[in-house]
Formats: C-alpha cells, structure tokens, sequence
C-alpha cells in the first residue's frame, strides 16, 4: 500500500491490540494517528512469536520479516524471540537486517515520508534512510546510558545481592567518583562511533548498545521522548540533542468495570498492587527489603498490608527474580499474592480493587502503569525516575527520593508508612483525585503531539534538500 509514514521498530504488536507496555504504546499511538491524523502507516518489523508476516487495518500496514538465524549456542540459551534480537551474538545482524529490510521498503513510497524510528535496534534503519534522504524521527522508549548508570551505582550498595557477581560494571563504578560518571557515559555516548568499530565481548555488549543509541540520535531529525523528565535525561547523556528534542506523553486506558482481588476486600487493609518483571532497574528487591523491615520495626501495620505482584512468578528476571520471588515469600505479616504474566485487561481489574501502586524503578522514561493505575483510581508511591516525577502530584502521587542507592530501602518505608496513616475516606477521596488527573492524558494528544513532529521532520528535511 501507499504510506504517509514508514514506522521502524524490532517488535510490533499484532493489530488485535498490543499486551505488553510498549505493544500498547506502539498499537495504540499508530491507530491513533491513522484515525485522528488520516495518515496510512506502513510498520516494519521482525517476526515475534510466530506473528503473522502481514497484517493490515483501517490505514495500518504491517509487514514483518523473521530474525536472521545462525544456529549454535546462542539461540539454545535465549527464551524468546525478542531475547534473541537483543543478545550479543545477534544484536548486530538484526540492527542490520531491519535497516536492509526498512530501506526496501521505503525507497518505492519516496523520499517525502518520513521513517518514524521507534527503538535503539532501529539505529541502522535511521542511518540508512538519512543517507538516503529520507526525514527520520526517532522515539526514544529506553535509555541504554541509564542502564549503564545503574550498573556502575552497584558499587554503592555493596549489600545489594546482585553485587554478589561482581561484574565490570560494579569495579567500573568503585573507581569512578558518582559525580563524574554522567561526563563519563557522555564521552563514551560521543566516541560512539569508535566504539562500534571494536569486537566487543559479551561482557561490554552494553557499550555497543549505547554505540546504537548514539547513532540512532545522531541520524534523526528530530527525537521524540515519552516524558518530559526523560527528555532531560537524554539531553543530559548525549548533549547534541538538545535541539532535536520533543516530547510527546502517552494515553491513559479507560479503567476496568471489573474488580478483582486475591483477598477479601476490607476497608482495615492497605491494598497495594506492583506490575512489571524482576529485573534490577525495576527495584522490587527495594520492596521487599522494606516490608521485611516493616514486619521488625512497626508489625501491626505491616498486617494491615496486601500486596499483589503482579509478574513476579516463574523464571523472570534470572537468578535475581528468583531471589526476589524468595524474598516476598518469606514475608510472615505483610498477606502477598505472587501473580504471573496475565493480559492487560485483567491487570487493570487488579488495578481498580487497589488502593495504590509502588513503582520502585531505579529509572523510568515513562511507566505506563502508571496512567493505568491512575485511570483505575490508585494512588502512587514511585520513584522519582523521569516518567513519574512528571506527571505525578499531590496528595495522590507520592515522589520517593531514590537519588542516593542506599538510602532507597528507607524512602520506601516511609512512603508505605504514609499511606497507612490515611483514613478509608483519605484514600477513596484520593483515589479520584487520580482518576480525575488521569483523564488529560489521551492517546489523541499523544498522536498528534507525533503528527507535528513527523511533519516538522520533513519540513526541515525539505529545506536541507
């Protein structure tokens, strides 16, 4: 079909609807810009899952293509499709791959559309489609110099269990001082295109990432980020986008008619509910250390708890999910519900039976869950990460100081502890002060906020020509 927008991303939903965080996003945000913008929208992608190669609906075109093989070791020690696109072995092939695969689909719609470059993986794409003149804008969901930063902050929580591997990141962190690490991360960010010529062992594979992320920023006309906190973080770590920066926020999601819970609902408890995986930069260890301290320190209060996980079940998250998935377990007050991966329709049910959602993220560029839980009617206890410290505020929204590793077990006890103290008619008042907040988020805004800036990407492009 003809396209108005060639959209670039490793991994598309299926056009039924997006589940994952970033499906719902991708889905939801392309609809919308086909239905309120009138655009038609060409998405090319890898084959995730057994997806299908080609879908289309009302003005959105989907062609994919399968991840490039080779067999061996590799592929035996990955999960997923989306593990194997992103592993060490294979990370380039793919970036490559989906660059040959967007350029051939591009060159027949003309070099007026723009290439709507969603993803780090879409580095080579950007380049190629710049090369050949084509405006590109890149969406920038996930910030591989924030995952670097959190790997050197290791260092400074020794008591932290994923220490116990010692790995380069946290001897990197010990020898560099906290405050110089961000000039440290911009230096590597602009010798990025040395760095992409090194073979890199699996064990530096981050810094080839980042290598990408610069790259990507780089070949784009204009960057879109997901938040205005996290537009700053971009311009903090790779500096010659600061004038390419725009920000465009998500939508929240009509809440749930349904309500579910593990428990039975009593207005003495503290309903508290955590979605996402057990992965370091998400912070539930953080949680759970808390609630252990809780139980010691203030047990009463703790057995008013309820806390449903929601994610927090299985193998996710490796050795470290494990430990964390022992950790909630081993609570004797606090009533925990593990729940695994459910869709996300069922996760807004658990959201409208909760009083309030913890997000503990050590970053953020947005957190969707977080409009997710808003529209369901929870009040938030978050990290100060980009996303949430831009859209949450007060008395609903509570902003954790997680600026100093060590101290980030105690911000969580405290914000817990206040929410305790809440009268049932303080957290019902609350509560719809959070769904009222959650209702100026639309995905209409959302994807016209897109629609400028694609169209602001091909002016410029236009007047460079």
């Amino acid at each position: 079909m003809n396209a108005d927008v060639i959209f670039i991303t490793g991994d598309f939903p299926s056009l039924s609807g997006g589940s994952s965080p970033k499906g719902i996003y991708f889905y939801d945000v392309a609809r919308c810009l086909c239905e309120e913008a009138g655009l038609r929208i060409q998405v090319v992608a890898f084959r995730i899952g057994g997806q299908d190669f080609f879908e289309e609906k009302e003005g959105l075109s989907v062609r994919r293509f399968d991840l490039p093989r080779q067999g061996g070791i590799e592929e035996g020690l990955v999960t997923s499709d989306v593990e194997l696109m992103y592993s060490h072995r294979m990370y380039d092939k793919a970036v490559s791959a989906l660059a040959s695969h967007a350029v051939r689909i591009a060159e027949p719609l003309g070099k007026n559309t723009p290439a709507w470059c969603h993803g780090v993986e879409t580095s080579g794409a950007a380049a190629a489609l710049r090369k050949r003149g084509f405006p590109v804008v890149s969406v920038i969901h996930y910030l591989i110099a924030h995952d670097l930063m959190r790997r050197l902050e290791t260092a400074d929580e020794p008591s932290r269990e994923l220490n116990s591997d010692r790995t380069i990141s946290y001897y990197a962190g010990s020898l560099i001082p906290a405050n110089l690490r961000p000039s440290v991360l911009r230096l590597l960010s602009r010798r990025a295109d040395l760095i992409s010529r090194i073979p890199l062992p699996g064990a530096l594979e981050i810094l080839g990432k980042l290598a990408s992320e610069a790259r990507l920023i780089e070949s784009s006309h204009l960057v879109t980020a997901v938040s205005p906190g996290f537009a700053e973080s971009i311009a903090l770590y790779h500096p010659a986008s600061r004038n390419k920066l725009r920000v465009s926020v998500a939508g929240a999601p009509a809440p749930s008619a349904v309500s579910r819970w593990p428990f039975s609902l009593r207005d003495d408890r503290l309903r508290l509910v955590m979605v996402g995986r057990p992965v370091p930069n998400k912070g539930w260890d953080y949680v759970a250390a808390a609630l252990e301290n809780l139980e010691l320190s203030h047990p009463a209060e703790a057995a008013r708890l309820e806390l449903t996980l929601i994610g927090n079940s299985g193998n996710l998250g490796g050795a470290f999910g494990r430990r964390v998935n022992e950790a909630f377990g081993s609570l004797k007050s606090v009533s925990y519900a593990g729940m695994d991966w459910m869709p996300n329709k069922t996760v807004l049910e658990f959201m409208s039976a909760a009083d309030a959602l913890i997000l503990p993220s050590v970053f953020e560029s947005f957190g969707l869950v977080v409009l997710e839980a808003m529209a369901s009617g929870c009040m938030i206890l978050a990290s100060d990460a980009d996303g949430p410290r831009s859209i949450l505020r007060a008395p609903w929204g509570t902003i954790m100081d997680f600026r100093d590793p060590r101290k980030r077990v105690a911000e969580i006890e405290r914000g817990i502890l206040e929410l305790l103290s809440l009268t049932r008619e303080d957290i019902n008042s609350r509560r719809e002060e959070a769904r009222s907040a959650s209702r100026q988020y639309t995905w209409k805004k959302c994807a016209e906020g897109h629609a400028l800036v694609l169209e602001k990407a091909r002016l410029i492009n236009a007047d460079r020509t």
